[in-house]
């Protein structure tokens, strides 16, 4: 069984890898194996990609996604 924060970060890692994905627009939680993806990305289709590639995560017990696509996200990129 993988630690939650090893999941984390391998989660966070394949994310960010996504072209249209903004790391930070994405909040990973994983409590107990059970990971919850939460944010905005900017299509339908990047919503997908992300939970095509979150399923590629091995060691998960369950998996729950509250992205919304928001076509404005794309736009209003803030830079910390």
């Amino acid at each position: 069984m993988r630690t939650d924060a090893d999941l984390k970060a391998d989660l966070m890692e394949r994310l960010d890898a996504i072209p249209a994905v903004n790391g930070a627009d994405i909040e990973v939680l994983v409590d107990n194996g059970m990971v919850t993806l939460s944010g905005q990305v900017d299509t339908h289709q990047t919503r997908f990609q992300v939970e095509r590639t979150a399923r590629r995560v091995a060691g998960m017990r369950g998996l729950e996604i509250n992205i919304k696509p928001n076509a404005s996200a794309a736009r209003k990129h803030h830079h910390h």
